[in-house]
């Protein structure tokens, strides 16, 4: 599946595949690359548990693949933080970053303010271990990039503001992001829903569209940003 060549230009727009069966994934169309969640790793207390995709997801020739390694930490156990779970999270990264010759791998891991210290040695640890290619994409919430910036440090390629889901403070971002993006790292690429009203004013670079379109599940709709 992850089989573009990394000197080829990335796309334009990319399309976000989460871990469902095929038959709900329409195929990208022409042109379009493909972010495909290949590892979900859950933090668990002081343990990590790796999921590697369970749904196969055939793909046409030629499709550009983002490998997309998707973080959640278990909200009924008090999160550690440990050094064991930060190797777990860079190697998950790396294992992707390898498989194949993806010209990126991407991060989507939405930290709470706690888990913010962990966030960047995470990336940091990544980054380091990285080979010359592929290059490090992260998504962020929308708040991270406009007001509550704590990413200028962050040794990463792309950031991705994730402008969906953002419930009744979605006018707010609307108006920020109309003038401009606070911080530069989040003006490389940004993220929208295809289930939800276009966004109303341009967004800088690369685009990156959550395919929730009559087929959400419970529990990717309740993906919010977190404060």
């Amino acid at each position: 599946m992850l089989n573009a060549s990394v000197a080829e230009p990335a796309p334009e727009i990319f399309w976000w595949y989460w871990d469902r069966p095929a038959g709900q994934l329409p195929p990208p169309a022409p042109g379009v690359g493909a972010a495909v969640v290949v590892t979900h790793l859950i933090l668990s207390g002081e343990a990590v548990f790796r999921q590697s995709r369970r749904n196969a997801l055939p793909l046409p020739d030629g499709v550009m693949v983002i490998p997309v390694i998707h973080v959640e930490v278990d909200p009924a156990h008090p999160f550690a933080g440990n050094a064991a779970q930060l190797h777990g999270l860079r190697d998950a990264v790396i294992d992707a970053a390898v498989r194949g010759t993806p010209a990126w791998v991407q991060l989507d891991f939405e930290a709470r303010q706690s888990q913010r210290a962990f966030w960047l040695a995470a990336v940091h640890a990544i980054k380091a271990a990285l080979p010359t290619t592929p290059r490090l994409s992260v998504t962020a919430l929308a708040s991270w990039c406009h007001g509550d910036r704590w990413l200028a440090d962050a040794p990463v390629d792309e950031v991705v503001p994730m402008y969906f889901r953002l419930g009744r403070v979605r006018p707010a971002f609307v108006s920020r992001s109309a003038a401009g993006v606070d911080e530069p790292l989040c003006a490389q690429a940004h993220g929208v829903a295809d289930d939800e009203p276009d966004w109303p004013v341009a967004l800088p670079g690369r685009r990156y569209v959550f395919l929730g379109r009559g087929q959400r599940s419970s529990t990717e709709s309740q993906r919010r940003p977190l404060s």
